[in-house]
């Protein structure tokens, strides 16, 4: 199973390739390349690849979920995601964190 350095490499490329690319989007839409429902379309399916994102982590193993939670750590350090992303992202590993846990006992 995939350990703490994978989680950490998937946090920074997740995290950082959805800015990326929502950049890329908003500047093709300000140049009026690109119509404003497609950017609208692209924020939705943004939203539903986090909440598939979110759905998959019960599945991630203890290291992998202590990796993305560093990582993120490390991007909110590094002011690269604000703190309302970084709840989004942190919290429902958290719980799954907490969860695995308190069923070791």
């Amino acid at each position: 199973m995939p350990g703490l350095e994978y989680g950490l490499r998937r946090a920074f490329s997740e995290v950082i390739s959805g800015f990326v690319m929502a950049v890329i989007v908003e500047k093709l839409a300000e140049a009026g390349l690109l119509d404003y429902s497609y950017v609208f379309t692209f924020k939705l399916l943004m939203v539903a690849g986090i909440m598939a994102l979110i759905a998959a982590m019960p599945y991630w193993g203890i290291l992998y979920l202590l990796g993305w939670m560093l990582g993120l750590l490390l991007l909110l350090q590094g002011g690269l995601i604000s703190i309302f992303e970084f709840l989004i992202y942190f919290v429902p590993p958290l719980l799954i964190f907490g969860i695995r846990v308190m069923r070791s006992f």
